[in-house]
């Protein structure tokens, strides 16, 4: 029985196929960190054609496009693919939308943009109708002969992008806008760096998790933000729609216009109200992964460690909850040739972030994998970290930096309060795997402890 003489709140949580209840000190708790839905837009369509009329800091479409005029419209691929393609059929609209200014379907091509994510099912999400209708390729960021040099950075990033979407008379992005690490957000200039943006380039601006600054949910002032921009600018985005989404991935709002001025936007209205918690940094931080990432260790790791130490004190505990069943991660691979193995990983990982950054600037490793979890490992180095699981045992735990491992929930919330004092400040991160997304796309995992900049 846990030591804690007081009314417990419980939190239930999927754990390895079945549930367990995490019991939570009730009068301790000062935040739960959660997403929080909107009212999806009833008519998707239309939102985004009363966007496209009134841009924010740009020309509208109609006044920019010109008969004879390629354009190059590029999405993400987290759910706009599939927005415009087989679940929403947008792309199909905004096609008809191009006829209408002057511009036939043989002037347009569709650039899948996953920068160097591994996407197998991009024809899939794209759907057979439009692929039938449009020309649609998949940018790839390993294909050298495929990519335009744009020139360099002030921050000495080398900017390769796909040369599809170099080459084109016009250039439309469409995302989707949430918490996401290198870049602070997802959407606005990300779409063209790391989304068509060459290997080297990528590797390059990521690298830049080393800076001190923990870069989630920040803006203006993220390093790494402002060189997507940057490389954006280069690459002349001319239109960014960017989409608001609830955990079931609908539409609740869209933002479109120049891409800098649309994101801060779209942030500053309804981003960070979707999305964060108003909270202070609590002297304890309940975290559990949610939505199906409980069973491997690694996968717990992205955005959410990142989030739990926006959200506790410097001398403050965070305990992560979670099964942790399969143990390190999954055996899997993304198949491009340069990931490296859930071993290799693991090893360097365990060797901390000195080693971590030694070879990620002597590029000897997958930077994109490894910066994210750089920041999770320097986490596990300035924060004091209790782990709750079933799969990991006390001296694994310790090699990944854990300041203590048990299976006992209980027992950790015990150490927490006696370290930290029977009336300290507890928040929870609310996450759960009963949240109702579409298959394989989870959404809400993303959110996080309120942060401006």
């Amino acid at each position: 029985m846990p030591s804690f003489p007081i009314s417990l709140k419980p939190f239930p949580v999927e754990w390895n196929g079945s549930e367990r209840v995490l019991c939570v000190p009730e009068e301790n708790i000062v935040a739960e960190v959660s997403m929080t839905d909107f009212a999806p837009v009833p008519d998707p369509w239309q939102a985004i054609v009363d966007a496209l009329k009134n841009p924010i800091d740009c020309t509208p479409l109609a006044d920019s496009l010109r008969p004879g005029n390629t354009v190059a419209v590029m999405t993400g691929d987290r759910f706009t693919d599939e927005m415009l393609g087989e679940r929403g059929g947008l792309g199909h609209r905004l096609l008809d939308h191009l006829n209408s200014l002057g511009v036939p379907d043989r002037d347009v091509t569709f650039v899948y943009a996953p920068g160097s994510h591994p996407s197998p099912q991009w024809q899939q999400r794209f759907g057979p109708s439009l692929m039938s209708r449009v020309r649609c390729i998949r940018h790839d960021c390993f294909d050298e002969a495929s990519l335009s040099y744009l020139g360099v950075t002030s921050q000495w990033t080398p900017v390769w992008i796909n040369r599809v979407v170099a080459e084109a008379d016009y250039r439309i992005g469409i995302g989707e806008i949430s918490p996401n690490l290198q870049g602070g957000w997802c959407g606005g200039g990300k779409i063209i760096l790391p989304g068509v943006a060459g290997w080297d380039t990528i590797e390059q601006n990521h690298y830049g998790v080393v800076k001190e600054v923990n870069p989630l949910g920040l803006t203006d002032g993220n390093h790494m933000r402002r060189d997507m921009e940057e490389a954006a600018g280069m690459a002349h985005l001319e239109m960014k729609i960017d989409m608001l989404v609830d955990s079931r991935a609908r539409m609740v709002d869209v933002y479109a216009g120049q891409f800098v001025a649309e994101h801060r936007q779209a942030i500053r209205e309804r981003g960070r109200d979707i999305w964060m918690t108003k909270m202070d940094p609590a002297d304890i931080y309940v975290l559990y992964p949610g939505e199906g990432f409980e069973r491997h260790l690694s996968s717990a790791f992205f955005i959410r460690m990142e989030g739990a130490e926006l959200g506790v004190k410097e001398d403050g505990i965070i305990i992560l909850a979670l099964s942790a069943a399969g143990g390190w991660a999954a055996s899997q691979s993304s198949g491009h040739g340069r990931e490296m193995t859930p071993e290799q990983v693991r090893d360097l990982f365990k060797a901390g972030t000195e080693e971590m950054a030694r070879q990620m600037v002597r590029r000897a490793v997958n930077v994109r994998t490894i910066s994210s979890l750089y920041t999770a490992r320097r986490v596990l180095e300035r924060r004091k970290v209790i782990l709750v699981c079933d799969g990991i045992g006390p001296q694994e735990a310790a090699d990944y930096g854990f300041a203590h491992c048990t299976t006992s929930f209980d027992e950790a919330m015990s150490m927490a309060l006696a370290d930290r004092g029977q009336d300290a400040s507890i928040a929870v991160n609310r996450v759960s795997s009963a949240i109702t997304h579409p298959p394989g796309r989870p959404v809400a995992w993303r959110a996080m402890p309120w942060r401006e900049g």
